[in-house]
């Protein structure tokens, strides 16, 4: 957090400012709010934003699912179940 003192710098830095320069300042303090709250620096905020782009649909709260007991095991030839890996292929 900014020291006392570069805070009450700011401020009479932003009151001396004209109108129309301050809209621009405010128009790029709104930016970096907006750029900081696409970053997606942990998981939940990830999550966010990819079920925000209709990527990903979150569960609705309360709802079990199992996707062994909802669908039958992967099987690949010549591997037991156990063994299986789920690649990325990103």
């Amino acid at each position: 957090m900014p020291s006392p003192s570069y805070t009450q710098d700011l401020l009479e830095k932003l009151r001396a400012l004209p109108e129309d320069k301050l809209a621009e300042v405010i128009d790029f303090v709104d930016f970096l709010r907006d750029r900081q709250a696409r970053t997606g620096s942990t998981r939940d905020e990830r999550l966010r934003i990819a079920a925000a782009a209709g990527l990903i649909t979150l569960p609705e709260p309360g709802h079990q699912r199992s996707s062994v007991r909802d669908l039958p095991p992967a099987v690949v030839p010549g591997k037991p179940a156990s063994e299986m890996v789920i690649e990325d292929r990103r």
